[in-house]
Parts: structure tokens; sequence; C-alpha cells
């Protein structure tokens, strides 16, 4: 049987459909190889924003450690520990400069005078700022600077505070009479406050038999226990006294 004879125009088709299949199966692996690109390079990009992030990280750590290390800027700390005022223990470094105890003091030369000097004295309505404290012994031929303790402004403020409200005298406290060699005490204790006018001093007398109490050389306040709780603690704090003899709770 002779084989068929096919037209040209009977090939055509299938060449065509053939092209055509070449043609998607090139535009789906180009597509495939486009994918792929891009897939790498939205990796690479993602990788170098980390590697990027990283640096700048590093840079600022230390960036910070040398600011830190030339003296920038600290954090500033808000523990209750950095705050002494209400507590039990006065916790101030240091005293302030102007309030350092002298060793020679008007007082160890006032002959027995409780009082500072006019001018020198404080009006306890007047705001504190801070306060160092100074036990001197007044014994002729042996005074001395006998101990000293600081107070920040919130304690002075209260110390200030407690003495104000009190009278002129305590009528729990005798009255002695005795020879002007007996009257002197044989210490006492001088405040010299920080206020916005300079220092100025209260002084502190419990010995001797003249009188005791707060004396500011314009006013007289009675020696109580109340100031003297917040007031006496280390080496500030007398073995005894005429007066506290006679004083309870100090």
């Amino acid at each position: 049987m002779p084989e068929p004879e096919y037209e040209p125009e009977q090939e055509f088709g299938p060449r065509i459909a053939d092209a055509f299949q070449t043609k998607a199966d090139a535009a789906r692996g180009l597509r495939s190889r486009g994918l792929a690109t891009e897939a790498r390079r939205r990796v690479r990009k993602r990788r170098q924003a980390l590697v990027a992030g990283s640096a700048a990280v590093v840079v600022a750590v230390a960036i910070g450690g040398v600011w830190g290390a030339i003296g920038g800027p600290s954090p500033v700390s808000t523990s209750a520990s950095d705050n002494s005022a209400g507590s039990g223990q006065n916790k101030e470094a240091a005293p302030r400069p102007d309030l350092v105890c002298p060793d020679r003091h008007p007082i160890l030369t006032a002959n027995g005078d409780p009082a500072p000097r006019t001018g020198n004295g404080l009006d306890l309505e007047t705001p504190v700022y801070g306060l160092q404290a100074c036990r001197y012994r007044l014994t002729p031929g042996a005074t001395m600077l006998l101990g000293s303790a600081s107070f920040n402004a919130t304690k002075a403020q209260e110390l200030v505070d407690a003495i104000k409200v009190l009278p002129e005298r305590n009528p729990a406290l005798p009255v002695f009479k005795c020879v002007p060699e007996k009257a002197r005490p044989a210490e006492a204790i001088v405040l010299r406050f920080a206020t916005g006018a300079g220092q100025r001093e209260v002084w502190v007398q419990y010995d001797g038999c003249a009188g005791a109490g707060f004396f500011t050389g314009t006013r007289t306040y009675g020696l109580y226990a109340a100031p003297l709780k917040l007031l006496l603690q280390g080496t500030l704090r007398p073995t005894g006294g005429t007066y506290l003899t006679h004083l309870k709770g100090w």
C-alpha cells in the first residue's frame, strides 16, 4: 500500500505548536531563574542590613564607652539610698567648706557668755541649707574641739523647727546659784548653719550653772530633749552635763 503523502500545510500546525512549547519552556526557565535571582538578592539585602545594624550597635557601644571615660553624662541614680532626708542616720559625705569646725572658735574665749556675737546668730525664721555641729571643751588651759557632726539641709531645717517652738526656759530644769568660777560650763556645742546670707550660729549650753538652752544672740530657747535627740550623735554627744543630768529623754 503506498505511503500517504503529506502536504507541507499538514506539517505546519505541529511545528507551530512545538515552537510555542519551546518558547513557553524557555520563558518558564527564565522566570524560574529570575525568581531565584530575586530571592538571592533579597537574602543578600537582609544580610547586609543585619551586618550594618550590628556595626552600628558596636560603634554606639564604643562611643558610649569613650564618652563615659572622658567624663560625659552618666545616669543619675534615683534609688532610696541616695536620699538621706528623713533617715535615722545622716549620710551627707562631707560638710560644706565654710561650715567646717574651726579648732579655735570664739566660744573658747567667750568667758562663759553663752550667746554668739550680734549679727552672727541665727534668726530661726531664716531657711537653712546645711549644718555643721561642733562640740568644744571650754576648760581654761585645755580648750579644744571634742567632736563634730554634719547634717544635710533637711535635717538642719528639722532641727531649727524643733528649737523655734520652745519657750525661753524649761521649767523642769533646776535654777542654780553659784559663784562665777563655777558658772562657766566645761563644754558647749556650736551649731554652724548655712543660710542665704552666709554662715549663722546657735550656741547650745547644757553644763555649768549659769543657764541652759539654745542661744542665738538675740533670743534664748529652753533646753529640751526633742531637739537634742535630732542633734547628739557620735563624738558630738556629751558624756554628761549639769543640766543634762536633770533632763530626761535626750
